[in-house]
């Protein structure tokens, strides 16, 4: 019998929910499986020892995140990163457009939708630096991003796992699911997702709104776009964007406007703005992110 264990860092607990939307096929991964360790799903207090398989979710926000990571990695066979924040810092890592001063300053004593507080200094944990994905702190066996992951790609890379097979794992981006018409047209505007109307059938690219799918690893089946909404990026990197040093999310966005719409690369940069939201908003805390060359994290990230 195969043990798993599922922990939760900085996360909403929305990834171990995902777990759970597996509905009856939870069932065929209990067969050769028995959850452990499972803090939102079950009372256990402590982490057992000899772990077959540990799933974590999360970014590692604080000192408490730190240990909580490496003790899962010590008493584990296999590590897996499950969801866009453990692997590449997720929407958490926006934390890190400011400084931990800021952070805490406008949570506790300078919110003005509560009443102002002192900083707590016994009870809540010393926050980091900067906001960071497992990988950064110890060896992960296997990355699975999302936000959350979608419960059919869940099911298809743990039961094989479990019964000791290579799980099959897609490596398109999201524009390989997009069911919208890709077209070449002239135009010179550039749209945020919350503005006009856009055409249902055409991609959004085509029509001057910034959608991520390019630049986003499919595995979430297009969902958004298929409901009228622009990507956001929220399934990480494509493979395209991590294995090439000069692909960065920001600049394979712009390329695929201006290639589609005949407008100068820099025309539409100038139209861009808070690209810590619009661009890098689920992988601004990755460390292969920031290391590119091309990329612009580092000049909005704030240690």
């Amino acid at each position: 019998m195969v043990t798993i264990a599922l922990e939760t860092l900085a996360s909403c607990a929305g990834c171990e929910i995902s777990i759970l939307d597996l509905h009856e096929d939870l069932i065929k991964l209990l067969e050769n499986a028995e959850l452990v360790y499972a803090p939102v799903l079950m009372d256990v207090k402590e982490l057992p020892d000899d772990i077959n398989i540990a799933i974590v979710s999360g970014s590692v926000r604080n000192q408490e995140n730190k240990e909580r990571l490496e003790e899962l990695r010590n008493k584990s066979d296999i590590l897996i990163a499950y969801g866009t924040c453990a692997c590449y810092g997720g929407i958490t890592g926006m934390a890190d457009l400011y400084t931990p001063e800021e952070v805490t300053s406008r949570s506790y004593t300078d919110n003005p939708s509560t009443i102002p507080a002192e900083l707590p200094n016994e009870t809540v944990p010393e926050l980091l630096s900067i906001v960071h994905p497992a990988a950064d702190f110890t060896l992960i066996d296997g990355f699975i991003p999302g936000c959350p992951p979608k419960e059919q790609l869940t099911g298809d890379i743990l039961i094989p796992l479990i019964n000791d097979e290579a799980p099959d794992v897609p490596k398109k981006s999201v524009c390989a699911d997009c069911q919208r018409r890709m077209e070449h047209v002239e135009f010179d505007k550039i749209y945020r997702r919350i503005e006009g109307n856009p055409e249902p059938e055409k991609c959004f690219l085509s029509q001057g709104y910034i959608c991520l799918g390019s630049v986003t690893l499919g595995r979430c089946g297009g969902l958004c776009t298929e409901a009228g909404v622009p990507c956001h990026g929220c399934g990480g990197p494509s493979l395209d964007v991590i294995r090439e040093p000069s692909h960065d999310i920001y600049n394979g966005v712009i390329k695929r406007i201006a290639h589609l719409s005949k407008m100068p690369e820099k025309d539409v940069e100038k139209q861009l703005y808070d690209i810590g939201h619009l661009i890098y908003g689920f992988v601004i805390g990755s460390t292969i992110m920031e290391d590119k060359q091309v990329s612009l994290i580092p000049q909005l990230v704030k240690k």
